[in-house]
């Protein structure tokens, strides 16, 4: 498994740049934003990216038959795919830490009430983990190019919730009685549900797909 990582830590640099500068992007658009909702939808296109970046390698490996030559190492097709859904965890964690202390920290200057900052802060492992689930999950059942289709809807969706919101009336004080409910909290827990799932589905459709 650590060949796997290794192989994806050197061929993946170019992905792995353009992602955390998208993060940062965004997430510090969801902190400058005043419209809890604007900052909401900046913030869920950051978490959305935590699938992209296991994808990509997929697709490096594909395309350069390192799937293949992993067969000849100690490592089995379900650590194969334990790699990249470990890869995708320490991901969406990465950007659930960046973002939760960029949140708390507008909360206690005052730009936000808490229980805003404790909103974005739920929805972001919420996203990370349906988008790496969703991502993952068509990619070793169907292969990484409909796996990047499904990457590319998802950023659309998230992308347009804003608009989506504002267009059904959804206004901010609409959000308030959710943000401030402890229902919020059951939503990463809900998603990350969902992660292990995928994971354990993707383990069994990968030990079945012929290389």
């Amino acid at each position: 498994m650590k060949a796997i990582w290794l192989a994806d830590l050197y061929g993946s640099r170019r992905s792995q740049h353009l992602f955390a500068l998208l993060s940062l992007l965004f997430m510090l658009l969801a902190t400058a934003t005043a419209a809890t909702l604007t900052s909401l939808t900046f913030a869920l296109c950051a978490a959305a990216g935590a699938g992209m970046l296991p994808v990509v390698n997929l697709e490096i490996a594909e395309t350069s038959h390192w799937d293949r030559c992993v067969q000849a190492l100690p490592c089995t097709r379900r650590q194969a795919v334990s790699a990249r859904f470990l890869e995708a965890l320490a991901t969406a964690g990465a950007v659930w830490v960046y973002g939760a202390a960029l949140f708390c920290a507008k909360a206690a200057l005052g730009g936000w009430t808490w229980a805003e900052a404790r909103l974005l802060t739920a929805f972001v492992p919420t996203v990370s983990f349906l988008s790496s689930a969703l991502c993952l999950g068509t990619t070793f059942r169907m292969g990484w190019a409909k796996g990047n289709i499904v990457f590319g809807v998802t950023v659309c969706v998230v992308g347009g919730s804003g608009l989506a919101a504002s267009l059904l009336g959804v206004s901010e004080a609409g959000l308030g009685p959710f943000a401030g409910s402890g229902a919020v909290l059951a939503l990463p827990l809900a998603a990350a549900a969902l992660f292990a799932g995928t994971w354990a589905l993707a383990v069994r459709w990968y030990e079945k797909r012929e290389l």
